[in-house]
This record gives C-alpha cells, structure tokens and sequence, in this order.
C-alpha cells in the first residue's frame, strides 16, 4: 500500500543541542545505525534561517516485509519516535511533522524476466501526455509525472540491479505501479482542502484507494493484452452494433501501428473516450501484444492495482 514517505520537522535551539552534546559532530544517519534503526534518513539544515530536519521513511524496510496496510500505522509511528528521541532527545518532535511527501506502491510478483520486459513495451504505448501528466520513458521504467504528482511503472527488480543496490525480497521480480503525492499536491490539498498533513491521515486505506484509482486509471486501460487476431476475434463476439464493433477493430489496429496517441489524434475527444471505454467496461485492451512474442494474451497488471 505504502512505499516511501517524507517528513519535514521545524527544530529548537534544544534539539540541536541535545544532539551535539551527545554525539558531537557524528553524522546522524550513523547515529541512527549505530542504535539498530533501518528504513529512516534524516537530513538536518542548521544553517536556514529556521532550522529543521527532513526524514524519509522506508516503510517496508521498517517493518521487515512488502505488504503494509493502516494497521501498521501504530508500529510505524512509534518507530518514527524512537528515532527522533534518539536523534533529539524528543519523543514529541513527531507531533510537529509536515508529510512532504508520500508513495503509494501496488506490487505484482511477476517471476520471468522476459514477460516483465513484454510488459514495459506495451505500456510505452501509453499516451503521451494525460491531462497535467508528462510521460518519460527509460529503460525499466515509465514515468508519468508533473510539480505535483509522479505516478511511475517500473521493474523493481530490475532497478535495483541497474542500481548496483540490494534486492529485497519482497522485490524479487516485481512489477511496481506507483503514485508519488508530492509536497504542492500535499500543501493544496491542506490550504485549498482543509486536510492535515499528517502521516497519519494518508495511511488511510481510502487514501490509497482515491490515489491509485483517480491516477493510475486515467493514465491506463484496465482491459487484459491480446494478440491482435485474438483481440478482433473477441470484438466480433460481443453484443453490440456492427458499427461500434468495426470501429474497436479500427482503434485496435490504429494503436498497433502507433499508440493510443495515434488514435487519440485519427478520432475527436469524445469518440475516443467513448471507445476506450467500451474497452474497459468489457475487460480488452485496444494495446496488443507484438506477433513477434508469439503470445495470445497477458492478464492486465493495472485491474490489479485499483480498488
């Protein structure tokens, strides 16, 4: 449910001297390995005008595991003050927090290298741009993405290794969907919206749910991946006009030859979202899968990450 959070904490003059009397100048990420804390950084700046720490929090890494639902918020807000005692000498220092940001992640186990890779290159057929939302594409991994909000697909395994970084196992040959709410969105969200930012308040389930629903499903058909004869086998089937059923075929064969934007650019902005959602409601993605992988079909990733 939960990846990464960030949190930002407004510091007294107390605090800074409660850590230079009793560490000196130790680095404070060693302080925090050398009491046994995992999953938390912390990054001071003394020097600003109001001085204040950042902490980004591996919430997986904490708890030991990939699955994290609101019933961990306990453990991990507890977690979170024992650091800063450490670190400040302030179990309360944690009442004070900013969330500046927060990273929800839908994880699908997904162990050949090779359909993981099949499954990239049919997302670059994704749109361009999407409302606000950008796409960037390297080489395990699409970004979609403005100031405010960056939902990412990506091969966690895979980065990693690109990284030279340690695979946990929870990792191992994962297919990631994430959307990372940035500090704007979270300020917009408690100026325009009323709503704290709090760690608390966005360990909610419905939180997620409203996060990966509203952006991974505007970026993303929902349907399953068939090959191109397979998919205009089902379109022939289904139970509508001939006339809906040949233009599918046509949007179909539109996309192979490009991408949605390609059929986003051939048809108006009404006739294209009124296919792509008959697509959706009937569970085919107009995307299909290159003949030269010599697959029928490949389940949809994204049905799974939604609620």
């Amino acid at each position: 449910m939960i990846h990464t959070a960030e949190l930002s904490i407004v510091l007294d003059k107390e605090h800074l001297q409660f850590r230079e009397n009793h560490y000196g100048t130790e680095p404070i990420n060693q302080i925090l390995h050398m009491h046994m804390i995992k999953g938390i950084s912390i990054v001071e700046f003394s020097n600003k005008p109001i001085a204040f720490c950042k902490l980004v929090i591996d919430i997986p890494l904490i708890l030991n595991r990939g699955n994290v639902d609101e019933n961990d918020y306990e453990q991990v807000e507890s977690y979170i003050r024992r650091a800063l005692s450490i670190v400040y000498g302030d179990v309360l220092l944690f009442e004070q927090h900013n969330l500046s940001r927060i990273d929800y992640r839908f994880d699908v186990e997904i162990s050949n290298e090779n359909i993981r890779k099949i499954y990239l290159e049919l997302f670059r057929k994704l749109k361009k741009k999407t409302a606000h939302l950008e796409k960037k594409i390297y080489f395990t991994s699409q970004y979609h993405q403005c100031k405010s909000i960056h939902i990412i697909f990506y091969d966690k395994e895979q980065e990693r290794g690109d990284k030279n970084e340690h695979v946990e196992r929870w990792e191992r040959g994962v297919m990631r969907f994430e959307v990372s709410v940035e500090k704007n969105h979270l300020k917009y969200k408690k100026y325009k919206k009323g709503e704290p930012r709090f760690l608390k308040d966005y360990f909610k389930k419905e939180k997620y749910a409203h996060y990966m629903n509203n952006y991974i499903l505007n970026i993303c058909p929902t349907g399953d991946f068939y090959s191109y004869a397979k998919l205009e086998a089902i379109i022939a089937s289904l139970d509508l006009s001939t006339r809906e059923k040949l233009q599918m075929k046509e949007i179909v064969k539109c996309v192979s030859k490009g991408s949605l934007d390609t059929a986003a650019e051939k048809y108006s902005a009404s006739t294209y979202r009124k296919y792509l959602k008959l697509f959706n409601e009937h569970g085919i993605n107009p995307i299909t899968i290159p003949p030269k992988y010599k697959l029928n079909y490949l389940e949809s990733l994204v049905k799974q990450a939604v609620l």
